[in-house]
């Protein structure tokens, strides 16, 4: 009698068990739909929608990482660094394994000045993950802030080798040739990473100034000219443009340049110079 209350006891315990098992499976499978029907929302554009689907999934189940996360990239992206912080700890709280968090978290740090935090984050996420392309062109960024920058070319070649496309590297180790005097490397990668990202204005400069460096004054106008287009008052492309002009012998076509510099940036640190060729052209 006894065995067999025990034997029912057990069959009960493991009844419930497989029913609890079952409800879980359930409630993770409910709130991953809505996860992915939020990212199809996050894609499409809509991340009013998509965040609305990503909380309903949090409200199913709110242990699961992933809603988090991605609430804190819709936040990153419209420049709400401090709330998406929040949604990556939480994320990273739930899942220590899951990089995305951890990777975003690094970037805010490094953008804040951070970079004892952003390193500690970056260290982490190439553990997890450490083919990633951006988290070691990160991780090179971080080197070269703080004075190893030998060290950040390596990993920047090594972004690279990872990840040909990743334009972002390619600038990177463009701009830390350009420092060196490699002029010629530097317009070697940041040729590649204007390819692969035609407006992105920081690599359209320096390959700009690449180019003028080493002579290359019809392909450094054209650089410094979609530069300006992209940064029509930017005081550095407005110099460096009329300086252009003035090295192609050209000293009436600096002066709209120059004179334009004056406007957005009367005492900025060319003003007494961009003053003197002014008043003393001829």
């Amino acid at each position: 009698m006894a065995k067999n209350a025990l034997s029912i006891f057990i069959a009960c315990l493991i009844i419930f068990s497989c029913a609890i098992s079952s409800g879980a499976a359930s409630l993770r499978t409910q709130t991953t739909i809505l996860k992915d029907k939020g990212n199809e929302a996050m894609t499409a554009g809509d991340d009013k929608k998509a965040v609305s689907l990503y909380l309903k999934s949090i409200k199913t189940d709110p242990t699961y990482a992933n809603p988090y996360n991605n609430i804190g990239m819709i936040l990153d992206k419209k420049g709400d660094k401090e709330k998406a912080l929040k949604y990556y700890e939480k994320a990273m709280s739930l899942d220590s394994k899951l990089f995305q968090p951890v990777i975003n978290s690094a970037f805010i740090y490094f953008d804040k000045g951070d970079y004892k935090k952003s390193k500690s984050l970056c260290d982490k996420a190439l553990k997890l993950n450490p083919k990633d392309s951006d988290c070691i062109s990160l991780s090179g960024e971080l080197m070269e802030k703080t004075g190893s920058p030998s060290a950040a070319k390596e990993m920047y070649e090594k972004a690279i080798a990872s990840d040909p496309k990743n334009y972002k590297a390619h600038y990177l180790l463009g701009t830390y040739y350009f420092n060196q005097q490699y002029y010629e490397s530097a317009e070697k990668h940041l040729n590649n990473a204007v390819r692969l990202k035609p407006d992105d204005s920081p690599s359209l400069f320096n390959l700009a100034q690449s180019e003028k460096m080493l002579g290359n004054f019809s392909s450094a106008e054209k650089h410094f000219k979609a530069f300006l287009k992209k940064r029509p008052e930017d005081p550095e492309g407005l110099f460096n443009m009329g300086q252009l002009k003035i090295k192609e012998g050209d000293k009436s076509g600096a002066v709209p340049y120059f004179e334009k510099y004056l406007k957005v940036a009367p005492n900025g640190k060319r003003a007494d110079l961009v003053r003197q060729f002014l008043g003393h052209r001829s």
